[in-house]
């Protein structure tokens, strides 16, 4: 049968504007390697650097709530390529490849127009966040789980055998060393194999507890090795204590650094996960495309497992992140993930529907143009498009922190001296990142000083301050940089912004030496020449 026109200028607008937009992400691949680490990562390399450098061991000698995995991940890339910011960038890429690569896998499944559509939206909505989501650790925790996805069979015939259950626990073992609450999708995965699996053979308790047993010591293996590393290093202890002493209290804070009463907590969770983080549009037309899916294709037995799968996993990462309980951008990056890749089974089987289900014309033409609309608006073409063009120019500045880091860098090289140390009153506003460039050295296991100042009434904030004031005084550093504007400061219930002890010992050993905009940076005054 001669196929209709107007299937056929349907069929010519989808591969135009696929063309077009798979155009759009390689140029903006290409253009992100101007870009600069810039928020997080540079903090994450900073740790390396001392570790490198210095035998530094986290959580032992420096006080951070990161897990292992990150820094495994960090001093990997820094040993194998530096520090550099070309470095961050090829790898960013090389990963967002890999990524996207095992998105064409499992989403091929559904046909290949739909595994080419997921991976190209969900790489221009990662890379349409700029330099500083970049290998974010909620992001990174991701690549692991697009992994283990692939291992969900394709076809009634494929055996899952015990190796594909080692596989997903492994897989989803490393993703917890980055970021433990990515564990949400673990029971998902692993009924996704157990449905695939008992297809063949024969199910029962037996099995069932095999199974779980082969997954369970594959996902403990990288965990464990994190702890004989730790207590290897003499760190175990500290590591623990941060993470059940003051892990509680941090998050006890929300997005904004406040702490609010019981009531309002509940209400502040329920209103920040019903917002999706910005991706409404995006989460209602994935759930379309796979009721479309699921109505029009005539789906197998794995396909119907793996669309199972795609819709569990993008509801709990909708609730992903209320477990944090700061709603931060980088948080939805598991949920822009699935919502990406699933949006793009709106073309399962298409266009290759039998004719008794291809009613075509204005409804199909309806669909497209719906799904167009969720991409644009949530790659918000005004800013996008833009800064496409600037980067490609190479106009646009990606100086960190808005050209503080840079600055603040230079000021350091010019006058540390060998055995200078430097301590940052900071969080993430810029003067760790200079440090890293200047390689100073931090005198106390303190980067942040976050932790001062909120639940000051408990006795392990408490101790906290004691701490870093011993260590000051024990070793008194040669720089200290404050950041006063763009810092997080905290706020609410059992908080506050003054640290006497700290001023105290500033105005008896420090003078101003230099200010920039929106810091200060303080020269000990007693340096024996």
């Amino acid at each position: 049968m001669k196929q209709p026109t107007f299937d056929k200028i349907l069929i010519g607008f989808i591969k135009a504007v696929l063309v077009l937009l798979t155009v759009t992400l390689l140029l903006k691949a290409a253009s992100t390697l101007n870009w600069r680490m810039e928020h997080d990562f540079p903090l994450s390399h900073y740790v390396v650097f001392m570790m490198d450098k210095y035998q530094a061991i986290p959580y032992r000698d420096i006080f951070e709530t990161v897990m292992p995995g990150t820094y495994a991940f960090h001093y990997t890339v820094v040993k194998l390529f530096g520090y550099s910011d070309l470095a961050f960038r090829c790898v960013d890429l090389s990963l967002l490849a890999l990524l996207l690569s095992a998105t064409y896998i499992f989403i091929s499944r559904f046909g290949r127009l739909a595994a080419i559509w997921s991976s190209v939206v969900f790489g221009l909505v990662y890379l349409s966040y700029g330099q500083a989501m970049s290998l974010e650790r909620d992001y990174l925790g991701v690549i692991p789980i697009a992994l283990a996805l692939i291992l969900i069979p394709a076809r009634a015939e494929t055996t899952v055998g015990m190796l594909r259950f080692a596989m997903v626990g492994l897989l989803f073992g490393l993703s917890f060393l980055i970021k433990p609450q990515l564990g949400i999708a673990l029971p998902i995965v692993l009924g996704a194999l157990l449905a695939a699996r008992w297809s063949t053979v024969k199910r029962s308790l037996r099995d069932f507890t095999q199974c779980v047993i082969i997954l369970g010591l594959a996902f403990a293996l990288p965990v464990l090795i994190a702890v004989v590393w730790l207590a290897v290093n003499s760190a175990l202890t500290s590591f623990v204590n941060i993470f059940f002493q003051y892990l509680p209290l941090y998050s006890a804070l929300t997005g904004d650094h406040e702490i609010i009463s019981s009531l309002d907590r509940v209400y502040y969770l329920i209103h920040w996960t019903l917002t999706l983080g910005g991706f409404g549009a995006l989460f209602l037309y994935s759930l379309f495309a796979m009721y479309r899916v699921w109505k029009i294709a005539n789906l197998s037995r794995p396909l119907i497992i793996s669309l199972t799968s795609l819709l569990l996993c993008m509801v709990a990462f909708a609730v992903y992140p209320a477990l944090s309980g700061k709603f931060w951008d980088y948080h939805y990056m598991p949920l822009a993930y699935f919502c990406s890749i699933s949006s793009g089974l709106c073309f399962a089987a298409w266009p290759n529907f039998p004719d008794a289900q291809r009613k075509w014309r204005l409804r199909e033409f309806i669909v497209i143009l719906a799904f167009l609309t969720a991409i644009m608006i949530q790659l918000k073409p005004s800013q996008f498009f833009p800064y496409l063009y600037q980067d490609l120019r190479g106009t646009k500045s990606h100086s960190p922190a808005g050209g503080r880091v840079d600055e603040i860098a230079k000021w350091l090289r010019k006058r540390l001296n060998p055995g200078d140390s430097v301590q940052p009153l900071d969080w993430t506003g810029g003067s760790i990142h200079a440090m890293l460039l200047a390689e100073a050295k931090l005198p106390t296991k303190f980067m942040y000083d976050v932790q001062f100042y909120h639940h000051v009434s408990s006795p392990y904030t408490q101790e906290l301050r004691k701490e870093f004031i011993s260590q000051l005084s024990a070793q008194p550093p040669r720089f200290i940089i404050e950041i006063q504007t763009y810092k997080y400061w905290v706020s609410g219930i059992d908080t506050t912004r003054e640290f006497p002890e700290l001023h105290k010992f500033l105005n008896e050993n420090y003078l101003v030496a230099n200010e920039g905009d929106g810091y200060l940076i303080y020269e000990r005054t007693n340096i024996t020449p």
